[in-house]
């Protein structure tokens, strides 16, 4: 029952996986099938992921972002518009968040804490600083992250796909964005692990990258 379970899960991602590098291929179908997702020592592990992707939605309003939201894992969500809408591109999404996220460690992501108040004002804080403005939303209904001037370092306005599940708010950027966000509040803008997240992510064609957040307290 579970070597079908696992085959389920590999044709998904061979099925998903065309957009990707063929020399990638390997390493997702791996990480689907042993269930290396997040930490999770679950086999599955990586499909209860990919479920969450899909259960996920961007129909919310600003206020039901009031509170405090903690890092728990990093996010990818594909530029196509169906592209998660089956289990495949869903898995192979978590695969590629599997693979990157040792190095968010590296550079200080996963202490991130997002806070937002009833006037929609946010803070951003990472390890080694924070970044501070509004949230808006677009016509397309994207998150718009309107920054503050941090001294003579300006990032402006940064869209953000965003989705909720639950008590789960993921966010994607762009990915020369999500950079320029860490480079902004980081002293290792110029470390390897820095430049290997870039890299890696540019090395696959048209994806966001970011990353899942907790609410902690509303």
């Amino acid at each position: 029952m579970k070597f079908t379970k696992y085959l389920i899960a590999a044709l998904a991602i061979t099925c998903a996986t065309p957009a990707f590098a063929t020399r990638d291929l390997k390493d997702l179908l791996n990480s689907v099938t042993s269930g290396k997702s997040s930490g999770d020592s679950n086999p599955l592990g990586a499909i209860g992921n990919a479920i969450s992707n899909l259960t996920a939605t961007s129909n919310f309003d600003l206020s039901d972002l009031q509170g405090s939201w903690s890092y728990t894992s990093p996010a990818v969500s594909f530029k196509s518009d169906n592209a998660l809408q089956n289990v495949g591109g869903a898995a192979a999404a978590t695969a590629i968040e599997d693979k990157i996220a040792p190095y968010y460690e590296k550079v200080g992501i996963t202490a991130l804490v997002l806070t937002v108040d009833a006037e929609n004002n946010f803070t951003m804080q990472l390890k080694r600083g924070s970044l501070k403005g509004t949230l808006s939303k677009d016509e397309e209904g994207n998150l718009q992250f309107n920054f503050n001037a941090l001294g003579k370092i300006k990032l402006g306005k940064i869209s953000a796909f965003a989705t909720k599940s639950g008590s789960t708010l993921n966010l994607t950027f762009d990915v020369s964005k999500l950079i320029s966000i860490v480079k902004t509040v980081s002293s290792v803008s110029g470390s390897a692990s820095l430049n290997t997240i870039s890299s890696l992510l540019s090395s696959y064609d048209g994806i966001y990258a970011g990353f899942k957040l907790n609410r902690t307290s509303d």
